[in-house]
């Protein structure tokens, strides 16, 4: 007869909370062995799931078959306590059990260590591992070069690398057969992703892909991506501080890409194939030309061909403040565009370009790009209690804004909801410009059904209101409503 085993005796606090309820009748040992595999497998850590071993006799060996595996090297104080860890669960492991998730975070990996790690990522490989996530470091930026054994491996779904790594893809149309979201993570001084020894990568089954961070020009300059399965593709490349406009080369083939996100400091060199398919584009470009910047041709057309490579999108995010040269091409599918201008002194006429060209256009968001915070209310706080000590009256009432030639067509039979966040009232540079565009789309709005104006408060309600009603609104049934929004929330 087995030993009753009280709920308050042994077991460690995260399994108390399944166990309590019962009140010291000990049904959980009672569960079948892959139940109770499964319910470990949610610990975070496999150091702690192993500890369970010493619970009982029946749990001695349940830890051998959890599907989570979970090595973090911080856990331990030495390296080598970490690394003989990682060699017993995998030797002690039931080689029938399949590795669902193996994440595996070793930053202080010397280089003779290298050949430890390979082995362990074959080992997941072999137990047809689907989640993979790796942070391999060491001293001297050494890179670790990812084994084949993981390269072919058919039951791979998932792969995120936090660390830098070598693909040798020699036979790139081999790689990652089943691969479905890929990850790949620069982190700080370049030390993070991955480097191909080719610059291209071919996946067959691959539908999310992600590349975070500045890869530096020593990984690559040049980058070209193959996928007929691709969905998504996020690539963000933050500002470098020693290189302020960075350009890569990038090709994508990718007949079913239906998502499409960019983010970095300079438009890169894109060359889109294949994307007809393309529903939705989000572009955030840090640099925001001024009238003192030169417009240099190459950076002119090549914006140019960018725009007409995403003109099939239905949806529409561009934070950007193009070069007055660029031209718009016909967005004939665009139903909804969020346009971030940052205050650019042309911004209104970028806004211009894309209401012609964009002719079943039915939602439209206006955004200043500056979404207040606590510490920069303070300011405008300041600001309005001592209007005397920064004069800007000439600059506001300054109109640069001049109405289109003729109504764009969306205006008059499809524009039904327009946003405009972020307006900045009379004592802001720009008033004019914002206050004239908000009257001309509530003039030529025939079917316009609302209008949200966010405003920071500094301009009050009902000088809008007074403003705006100035004119005759082009639509009866439009709805105007003006909020005051202190504080933005993203």
């Amino acid at each position: 007869m087995s030993r009753r085993l009280l709920y308050s005796d042994k077991y460690p606090s995260y399994l108390l909370k399944i166990i309590r309820p019962f009140r010291g009748e000990d049904r959980i040992t009672q569960l079948p062995d892959f139940v109770l595999g499964h319910i470990l497998s949610f610990l975070p850590s496999t150091k702690s799931v192993v500890r369970t071993s010493i619970l009982s006799k029946r749990w001695k060996n349940i830890w051998t078959s959890v599907p989570n595996l979970y090595f973090r090297d911080e856990e331990f104080d030495r390296d080598d306590d970490f690394i003989a860890f990682v060699d017993r669960v995998l030797s002690s492991r039931d080689p029938s059990s399949t590795i669902q998730k193996f994440h595996l975070h070793f930053n202080h990996c010397a280089p003779e260590d290298f050949y430890r790690v390979e082995n362990w990522i074959s080992t997941a490989a072999r137990c047809n591992v689907v989640e993979l996530v790796l942070s391999v470091r060491s001293s001297g930026n050494m890179m670790f070069l990812l084994p084949e054994s993981l390269m072919t491996c058919k039951s791979l779904e998932v792969l995120r690398l936090m660390s830098v790594f070598v693909m040798d893809n020699g036979d790139a149309l081999g790689c990652f057969p089943s691969l479905k979201r890929f990850h790949c993570h620069f982190g700080a001084e370049n030390y993070g992703g991955l480097y191909s020894t080719t610059g291209c990568f071919h996946f067959h089954a691959l539908e999310h892909f992600t590349i975070y961070g500045d890869p530096g020009t020593h990984f690559f300059e040049d980058l070209s991506i193959s996928a007929p399965q691709l969905k998504t593709i996020s690539l963000e490349f933050p500002c470098s501080p020693y290189d302020m406009h960075k350009y890569y080369n990038i090709e994508i083939d990718a007949e079913a890409l239906e998502k499409l996100e960019i983010k970095e400091d300079s438009l890169s060199n894109f060359n889109l194939n294949n994307t007809q398919s393309l529903v939705e584009a989000d572009i955030t470009i840090g640099f925001h030309p001024s009238e003192d910047d030169v417009e240099e041709e190459d950076d002119v057309r090549q914006a140019n061909e960018f725009l007409t490579a995403i003109s099939m999108v239905k949806y529409l995010s561009l934070s950007w403040s193009f070069y007055e040269a660029c031209s718009v091409p016909a967005f004939d599918n665009l139903i909804k565009l969020r346009l971030v201008h940052f205050g650019c002194s042309h911004w209104w006429r970028n806004l211009m370009k894309f209401l012609e060209k964009s002719p079943h256009l039915e939602c439209l968001v206006i955004d200043d790009g500056v979404y207040p915070t606590r510490k920069r209310y303070k300011v405008i706080e300041l600001l309005e209690k001592e209007d005397e000590v920064i004069d800007t009256t000439k600059q506001t009432k300054v109109l640069n804004w001049i109405p289109p030639k003729s109504v764009p067509n969306c205006l008059v039979s499809h524009l039904k909801t327009i946003s405009i966040r972020g307006f900045r009232g009379k004592r802001c540079i720009g008033y004019q410009d914002e206050m004239e565009v908000t009257k001309y789309l509530l003039k030529h709005g025939r079917v316009l059904e609302k209008m949200t104006i966010y405003t920071s408060g500094r301009f009050p309600k009902k000088d809008i209101f007074k403003e705006t009603s100035m004119i005759k609104w082009g639509s009866e049934a439009v709805q105007v409503e003006i909020i005051k929004k202190v504080l933005y929330e993203d």
